[in-house]
């Protein structure tokens, strides 16, 4: 874990690019990736975000990096516990070099939490429940960093594991990361943020 990640001006620059996206995709958030080539310059504050943080990563050569904006309330956590992978790839099990996650505010609940498990043969969590837990809690500018085959998740607004249905109550402060992999080989079928129609608004300045 390291905090402050990158320097204040930039993550500022970055913050104020999310919020230009108003509800584009927010329930798809975690789902809508996008593939930076290591070769390639950054085209917004996001990118130049994700190029800054490399050096703090430690992932050693790479291809690139996949990233995405997760944002969703910690009273209805979207994703349950699971492995980073290439989830269209069609043979065996890929999974990034680094996974990592970068924060952007305080919320209730919303700790990233990382197990010690590793994936089995047919991509089940191994042992069958883990001997260790750490639990990172969201603060403005602090970045995670963990090999990219460990199991993991995000815990709701108690700190417990999510269940199915939302919790009550109000749904408090929106939960915002940066989420970035590290990979060997760029994971199929992500797109370039060239190549996507989503989220236009993060190229204006």
């Amino acid at each position: 874990m390291v905090e402050p990640a990158i320097p204040a001006p930039l993550f500022s620059r970055a913050r104020r690019a999310i919020a230009r996206l108003g509800n584009e995709r927010l329930r798809e958030s975690y789902f809508t990736t996008f593939w930076l080539p290591r070769d390639a310059q950054p085209v917004h504050a996001l990118e130049e975000a994700v190029r800054a943080l490399e050096p703090l990563a430690q992932a050693g050569p790479c291809a690139g990096f996949e990233w995405w904006i997760g944002r969703s309330y910690t009273n209805a956590v979207p994703i349950g516990f699971h492995f980073d992978q290439d989830v269209k790839a069609a043979r065996k099990l890929r999974h990034p070099l680094v996974s990592s996650v970068l924060f952007f505010n305080r919320v209730r609940g919303g700790q990233l939490a990382i197990t010690d498990q590793r994936p089995g043969p047919r991509g089940e969590p191994q042992p069958a429940q883990p001997g260790q837990l750490q639990a990172i809690a969201p603060r403005a500018n602090r970045y995670a960093i963990f090999p990219g085959d460990l199991f993991h998740g995000v815990l709701d607004a108690r700190g417990q594991t999510p269940g199915p249905r939302r919790l009550p109550g109000p749904s408090g402060r929106l939960r915002v990361t940066l989420v970035v992999n590290y990979w060997a080989a760029r994971p199929t079928g992500v797109p370039t943020f060239a190549e996507s129609r989503a989220y236009r608004a993060l190229r204006k300045r």
